[in-house]
């Protein structure tokens, strides 16, 4: 296990190899908000009832991974319907899951997947949404509007309106990625915060939700990075983000001009961040946890050599084979700091 950098109110613990990730699991822990498993194959060792989540994606350097998410605090964990959640007094964190095939309506089953979220942050006064990750099977499949990823864009788009507002849920966007899956369920996990949150763009590309129709009928519901502050601390929560300026994909089919572009959007991200933080932050090699995802595996070389000199040996990684949300984007990285 190698622990990941934290303020004394949240830790990140990477935990690497079947055999770790089993023993983890397995023992008692009163201050574990939520753990995710990537790339273990078979259902996952039973445990304590805490929230954790199997993502299928393979996971390309090293042996199968997971975060393990903790607090300085005594936990409170329960389940809502389909989700499981633990909260500590200042963060809350919950995944949810549910299973998509070609005669699911996928608008309508992302709609409840947040619906369920947001109204549990409500019953238990967790009002400000930090940080969601989604793993979406076939996230490029189907035409047009029927494109998976931008029906999970219309039912994302329709439980925010539901929730705050047609206006209002532009501006209530939280840092956020969506990525493909080679499992058969939409799988969602959050942070949600007490404390306000920052909500970060990135001068070099359009916001999210003034996308163009061309993107889809529903602009995608996120920011492009987002911060928390307290008196603990800050993290800082990076979206994913991929080779786009202004609203276009650029570069094409180079995969050595898509990463530049992508880590160029990055350092834009972290000195905006700079600017709206009290609080130091990091460099473009200060991240505590990146994870890079990866169309092709046969191309993984390349951008694990690339990332490694811009991020430094030392910063943590994990690698995952995924489909990006645009067909034309070859490699998307997302990552966090916390200090």
């Amino acid at each position: 296990m190698s622990r990941v950098l934290s303020p004394r109110s949240l830790a990140c613990a990477l935990v690497r190899g079947a055999a770790e990730i089993e023993r983890e699991l397995g023992r008692p822990d009163a201050q574990r908000l939520l753990a995710v498993v990537y790339g273990l194959d078979g259902p996952l060792p039973a445990g304590p009832d805490s929230p954790t989540l199997s993502v299928a994606n393979r996971v390309l350097v090293g042996e199968p991974a997971a975060e393990v998410w903790r607090s300085d605090r005594p936990v409170r964990s329960g389940r809502r319907d389909r989700l499981a959640w633990g909260e500590d007094g200042r963060l809350l964190a919950a995944c949810r899951t549910c299973p998509v095939d070609d005669e699911v309506d996928l608008a309508a089953a992302t709609r409840q997947q947040f619906a369920e979220a947001l109204d549990l942050l409500a019953e238990q006064g967790y009002p400000h949404l930090l940080r969601v990750w989604n793993y979406l099977p076939g996230i490029n499949r189907g035409e047009g509007d029927r494109e998976r990823y931008r029906q999970f864009n219309l039912g994302r788009a329709r439980a925010f309106e539901e929730r705050f507002g047609a206006e209002g849920a532009d501006w209530r966007a939280p840092a956020s990625s969506a990525v493909g899956t080679s499992g058969r369920e939409l799988c969602t996990l959050l942070l949600a915060s007490r404390g306000p949150v920052i909500l970060i763009e990135n001068p070099r590309q359009v916001p999210a939700h003034l996308y163009p129709l061309r993107y889809g009928s529903r602009a995608p519901s996120f920011s492009r990075a987002a911060l928390v502050v307290d008196e603990q601390g800050c993290g800082f929560f990076l979206s994913g983000t991929a080779s786009v300026i202004g609203h276009e994909s650029a570069h094409g089919e180079s995969l050595a001009g898509q990463i530049a572009e992508t880590l160029r959007n990055v350092e834009q991200m972290l000195e905006q961040a700079r600017l709206a933080s009290p609080r130091d932050l990091p460099g473009l090699g200060g991240f505590d946890l990146v994870k890079i995802y990866l169309r092709d595996r046969d191309r993984l070389d390349a951008v694990t050599g690339a990332v490694a000199r811009a991020l430094g040996s030392e910063t943590p990684v994990i690698v995952l084979e995924a489909d990006i949300c645009r067909s034309d984007l070859l490699v998307e990285i997302d990552g966090f700091a916390l200090r």
